[in-house]
């Protein structure tokens, strides 16, 4: 900005001049005038080559450069708006035909995986006071949480209150740290727990989507109020009894993680089932029903099941395999 503000102080000068006063190399000034010129805050006489350099007002130069963008990107946003308004003026006869159709009417099944996420988006959007999230499954897909970062973020600058749960095998996830240090700086609130009920996304107590078990690209959008109450009821409850987020297993938090496995365990679940339901490798799971059966002193799942429902059934009670040994 040097050579432009010797312009501005001292007015119109040839290149020659400027590189002098600016103790420049002609190339290097040049090269400065050809960028300033681009921003259109430097012009000159294009039949003089060599004739002097004129600083132009930043003024001129936004309604040069930017201006017209400005002015296609405004008539394109009042487009839109425009279309929006014709389509929500269509709103009330839609709600009205989805009432007469029975109770069934407030729950919509969207198959197609890109207007599940148009939806959502225009949820986040319209939303003005609370997003309540669950995601079960450990770490999300790196470029699930990238996609949504900044609509989040957005919310957050709003006003708008989030709250997340996750697994507690969600806290090793790299990704999914990333993510939620950048919300939590933000203003959301993200919390951890050993087992969830199941993913869900309910935006200001009235919208809810729900996952369709049998097609992992639907979504199930619900919108009678006393379902989506119970759903938010749900969170709350599970919210209670989570733990803040952090990159660590604390000791309340590795205890949960215990009993939930030894109470799966007990049902006869298979390794697969419970990594599953927890949210952790297969390997991760079997290394800890390993620890399990080596504190209970069992040689095989099954003995361990039968001790742990002992236990259960009597938590005083300590099994001769555990104290005696062999």
């Amino acid at each position: 900005m040097g050579l432009y503000s010797h312009l501005l102080r001292h007015g119109p000068a040839p290149l020659t001049a400027l590189a002098g006063a600016l103790g420049l190399s002609p190339q290097r000034t040049g090269e400065a005038a050809a960028v300033l010129a681009r921003h259109r805050l430097l012009t000159h006489a294009e039949e003089e080559p060599e004739g002097p350099w004129h600083a132009i007002s930043p003024y001129a130069a936004a309604a040069e450069l930017v201006g017209p963008e400005e002015s296609r990107l405004r008539r394109r946003l009042e487009a839109l708006e425009r279309a929006r308004a014709r389509l929500d003026s269509l709103a009330p006869l839609y709600e009205d035909a989805r009432r007469g159709g029975g109770d069934s009417a407030a729950v919509e099944t969207v198959s197609s995986r890109d207007r599940v996420m148009l939806l959502i988006a225009d949820a986040a959007a319209r939303c003005t006071k609370e997003v309540l999230t669950v995601q079960p499954g450990g770490g999300r897909p790196v470029g699930h949480l990238e996609r949504a970062l900044p609509r989040d973020l957005e919310m957050l600058r709003r006003g708008v209150r989030l709250r997340t749960l996750y697994q507690h095998t969600a806290r090793y996830s790299p990704g999914t740290q990333e993510y939620v240090a950048a919300v939590i700086e933000a203003g959301a609130e993200v919390r951890t727990l050993g087992e969830l009920f199941g993913k869900m996304v309910v935006f200001d107590r009235a919208l809810a989507f729900l996952p369709v078990w049998d097609d992992p690209d639907a979504a199930v959008v619900l919108r009678e109020p006393s379902a989506v109450a119970f759903l938010c009821s749900v969170f709350t409850h599970a919210w209670n009894l989570a733990e803040p987020f952090s990159t660590s297993y604390s000791t309340t938090t590795s205890i949960q993680l215990r009993d939930t496995i030894a109470a799966r365990l007990v049902t006869g679940a298979k390794d697969e089932q419970i990594a599953r339901r927890l949210g952790m490798s297969l390997r991760t799971c079997r290394r800890h029903i390993a620890q399990l059966m080596e504190e209970l002193g069992a040689e095989s799942r099954f003995q361990a099941g039968y001790l742990l429902a002992l236990r259960s059934r009597d938590p005083s009670h300590t099994p001769p395999e555990a104290s005696t040994g062999p």
